[in-house]
């Protein structure tokens, strides 16, 4: 550099990786207590359960096309998009969605207690 030059530097904390094993760790717990049928065939796709989770809890950005339609797009739990207390916010809201659309015959500790069993 010269003197007088500048560099811009964009600087983030990455989220601690733990908490993105943990997600995924939540979301494979849940595909194995998943109820059987069709209503529930899509869901086992990890992304797709993802992506439906975030929509649930409000975790979204609207998208309005060119016709008017408006579009719920899940937020991403990107390392770079949400810092430590958020994706606490973002995990406690998924378990509650899971346990109150997804399983219905599973108390919350119960899930939980074999949730370790994944991380």
């Amino acid at each position: 550099l010269n003197p007088g030059d500048y560099i811009e530097v964009e600087t983030w904390q990455e989220r601690n990786i733990n908490f993105h094993r943990k997600y995924f760790s939540f979301l494979n717990t849940m595909v194995y207590f998943m109820p059987e049928g069709e209503k529930y065939d899509r869901f086992r796709n990890i992304d797709a359960l993802r992506k439906e989770l975030m929509i649930m809890i409000g975790e979204v950005e609207i998208h309005v096309s060119f016709s008017g339609d408006q579009n719920l797009i899940p937020k991403s739990i990107s390392f770079k998009s949400m810092d430590n207390e958020e994706f606490e916010r973002v995990y406690s809201a998924s378990i509650d969605a899971a346990l109150k659309y997804f399983l219905h015959d599973i108390s919350k500790e119960n899930f939980e207690k074999h949730l370790i069993n994944y991380l």
